[in-house]
């Protein structure tokens, strides 16, 4: 029962596929103490020998790296004064104008840098992702989607123990068979939308949030599983790199059909870039839960309490490796007197996306593939022994996650994605060893 609500909360933070932040990593200033004292020497070289391409190039890079985007701009127009066509030199002064949050500006040199026929490929490129990115900031909203169904096949679908043997009032029992662990597959479906509705041009908005997920299973149907949840808040933007915001949080979800869990609670989050290596936000969630007992769980009401949550998301790039991480920490309280379902849980996962494109089978254009091999750790600490289990040993368990999801772009944005998962939950009660292989496979669409 307690794994299968670390299960939806999983499913509630995975957010499948819509993006912490925006959709271009923009480079951040290099701090002072790394860049060339040759700024200063650059500069009398430029209005000395104006015509000096090279120099006020180098200059312009220089004032950039130091966060001095107008003495760089004005260095690049210089150079377009002299030879107007420059594509490369249009590229960067989109970029700093871009960095400024002059959309007109950046959008007139962006389109400038790919007149003509002449104009580098990766030029080309780059400007694209440009122009659809401030199309999409100056747009009154943002709307995301990622869709995902199929397949899932699973070695331990009931989460039984790896063992028959197991503790009972503090004794060893041997477990009837009929609870032993046992495969099982299920069809299931997920979305999770995102829409942003803005409400000036400083970046402050109104986000709205829903993830949605079913699955039906072929034989332990009692594990038919249900869930919905909102999230709803302002976020205030403090500078163009920096915004946090506030938001209410509702939940919602069903096992076997029958209603298993509803809870309300209260978030903030900050999000902030760091430098030019990505985007972290980090995040505090209270959450109130009642559980509900059924034929099924007779027993799920002993859950009821309050959820606390604090973890930070990042996606971080380091040259031309990238990285993914949630560093989480949970504290449950159970109500009073059910203390044995009280825990601290402290938890790690990170993802390493390695994306590359092949020719396609069909036409001219490159597919896109991104393998990421994932890993996890988490380990949970009971309040309490539970006398049903054993009165003499509190409950503390390690799960070590290991896997990987491999994306395939088979046209524009549909794809199919495969996750292959290996759990191992060792715990000091043999109740709750666990061991389980899962295999998914489904299509996916993204907006």
């Amino acid at each position: 029962m307690k794994r299968f609500a670390a299960f939806i909360a999983v499913i509630v933070c995975a957010a499948a596929g819509v993006p912490v932040g925006g959709r271009i990593a923009v480079a951040q200033p290099t701090p002072a103490s790394v860049v060339s004292d040759s700024y200063e020497t650059l500069f009398k070289q430029m209005f000395q020998n104006p015509s000096n391409l090279d120099v006020s190039f180098r200059f312009a890079e220089q004032a950039a790296a130091r966060g001095d985007y107008e003495a760089a701009i004005g260095a690049l127009e210089r150079m377009l004064f002299f030879n107007p066509n420059l594509p490369r030199v249009k590229l960067e002064l989109g970029v700093l104008y871009f960095k400024l949050g002059s959309w007109d500006l950046a959008r007139g040199y962006f389109q400038d840098a790919v007149k003509g026929n002449d104009v580098p490929d990766d030029v080309r490129a780059q400007v694209n992702a440009y122009l659809a990115e401030i199309a999409r900031r100056q747009a009154p909203y943002e709307f995301a989607a990622f869709v995902h169904a199929g397949a899932r096949w699973q070695s331990n679908a009931n989460v039984g123990p790896n063992n028959l043997i197991v503790r009972a009032i503090g004794q060893d029992a041997i477990l009837n068979s009929q609870f032993a662990k046992a495969p099982d597959w299920n069809w299931f479906q997920l979305a999770a939308l995102q829409y942003n509705h803005k409400i000036n041009k400083r970046g402050d908005q109104f986000e709205i949030g829903l993830i949605g997920y079913a699955s039906q299973q072929h034989r332990f149907t009692q594990f038919d599983l249900n869930l919905v949840e909102v999230t709803a808040g302002p976020r205030v933007a403090i500078d163009q790199t920096q915004s946090f915001k506030f938001y209410g949080i509702g939940t919602l979800a069903g096992l076997a059909h029958r209603k298993y869990i509803e809870s309300s609670g209260v978030g903030f989050s900050y999000r902030t870039t760091l430098g030019s290596f990505g985007l972290a936000e980090a995040y505090v969630e209270h959450r109130s839960r009642r559980f509900f007992n059924s034929d099924d769980f007779p027993t799920a009401s002993e859950q009821t309490g309050n959820l606390l949550t604090a973890a930070v998301n990042s996606e971080l790039r380091f040259g031309g490796i990238r990285l993914t991480s949630r560093f989480g920490y949970d504290r449950n309280n159970a109500r009073s007197g059910f203390d044995f379902n009280s825990y601290q849980r402290y938890s790690a996962d990170v993802g390493v996306p390695i994306e590359f494109s092949v020719p396609s089978l069909f036409d001219n254009a490159r597919r896109q593939i991104v393998l990421t091999p994932t890993a996890g750790y988490s380990e949970t600490r009971y309040d309490e022994a539970n006398m049903i289990i054993d009165p003499l040993v509190v409950r503390r368990d390690r799960e070590t996650r290991v896997g990987g999801i491999l994306d395939v772009q088979l046209y524009q944005n549909y794809g199919i994605r495969t996750v292959v998962t290996h759990t191992w939950i060792d715990s000091n009660l043999p109740n709750f060893d666990t061991r389980n292989f899962t295999v998914a496979v489904g299509p996916t669409a993204r907006f």
